[in-house]
């Protein structure tokens, strides 16, 4: 033991050590406090006059800190003089850490897509569509994630050649089960390319009506009317017809009532005419749309036709107002005694 501590007293280099510890612990207190408030200087300067700096400098500040941390480790032990080998193999990680952070930043930087784009569009007086942006931010992820694992793997000198010659030879085995996906893919590019609706617009489908909230390779996401979140596959809402309500100025309410055999024909006549003056001076129907009339006489009651157009503004809310004139068409039956037909069983359906 005594020959033991003789040797290592002699022989190590305590003074080398002793400093790679105070690099690594100077590169932590740079990485935990200094590179946070750099980074808060220069976005806090910069942003005020170049908003979108803010987002580049979010997207890169974690990768900086991940570099700048794994570059002190190198640093302390070059310093403490390890074995060659060693730091042969930690250079070579350190390369790819470097690669890998840039890589990992333009990844966060392509989740503020839409306002880089929406900045650049405005200077040069572009509009950008919003169903566009989430797709292609995916996409370039995708492509930025590609690259740098292509990157760090040449710089490993794996053959990436025979890597996606492997990869090829795999996709064939599983192109079959593959084909959804990729109907799905080609679906989500025919609804950026055709455009049938923008992120934020009211439509409706066969299988879906609510408000389209993002679009992925796979899917398109859907807010139900009701709070829902649908997921639709990009190649069944691609083939079906869509209905945007968020296009329309204006929206047909038509209702239908069917009113009792018994009522008499004046109180018919006062209830079409006051539906209408009701409906004449609210100022969320188009003017001069409002009509109320008995469209034909059945076995099972007066036919009782509501029809108004509603102005489809960004906050109007069409259920809303779908319900209201139901409401007002009940308050003005009954106050004229007017009873709906109970003969249900023989109804048309609506």
């Amino acid at each position: 033991m005594k020959l033991l501590q003789k040797w290592l007293i002699n022989n190590f280099d305590w003074q080398a050590l002793g400093l790679a510890l105070l690099i690594i612990i100077l590169t932590i207190i740079v990485t935990k406090g200094i590179v946070g408030v750099i980074f808060y200087q220069i976005e806090k300067r910069l942003s005020k006059r170049f908003a979108i700096w803010r987002d580049v400098l979010v997207a890169f500040e974690k990768p900086v800190k991940i570099a700048i941390l794994f570059a002190g480790f190198v640093w302390a032990l070059h310093t403490a003089r390890a074995p060659h080998l060693i730091l042969q193999y930690v250079d070579a990680i350190n390369k790819s850490v470097v690669m890998f952070s840039v890589g990992y930043g333009l990844y966060s930087l392509m989740s503020s897509l839409t306002d880089l784009f929406q900045y650049f569009g405005a200077k040069i007086h572009v509009e950008v569509d919003s169903i566009v942006m989430p797709f292609l931010k995916r996409t370039l992820q995708f492509v930025v994630m590609a690259l740098t694992i292509t990157m760090i793997l040449s710089d490993w000198g794996i053959n990436v050649n025979g890597v996606f010659a492997g990869l090829g030879l795999a996709g064939l085995a599983v192109s079959m089960a593959a084909q959804d996906p990729i109907k799905n893919l080609l679906g989500g590019i025919i609804i950026i390319t055709e455009k049938p609706f923008q992120i934020g617009d009211n439509i409706e489908s066969p299988s879906v009506a609510g408000i389209a909230e993002d679009i992925t390779f796979r899917s398109t996401l859907v807010r139900t009317l009701d709070g829902a979140l649908v997921v639709v596959p990009n190649a069944t809402l691609s083939n079906e017809p869509i209905t945007n309500w968020s296009r329309v100025e204006i929206r047909k309410i038509p209702l239908v009532f069917y009113l009792s055999l018994k009522t008499d024909t004046k109180e018919l006549i006062a209830v079409s005419e006051e539906t209408m003056r009701k409906l004449l001076v609210d100022d969320r129907f188009e003017e001069g749309t409002a009509k109320a009339f008995i469209n034909q006489v059945t076995p099972y009651g007066y036919e009782f036709n509501v029809n108004v157009f509603l102005k489809m503004l960004p906050d109007t809310d069409f259920p809303g107002a779908r319900a209201d004139v139901n409401m007002i068409v009940l308050r003005i039956l009954a106050a004229h005694n007017i009873q709906l037909s109970v003969n249900t069983k023989q109804m048309p359906q609506q």
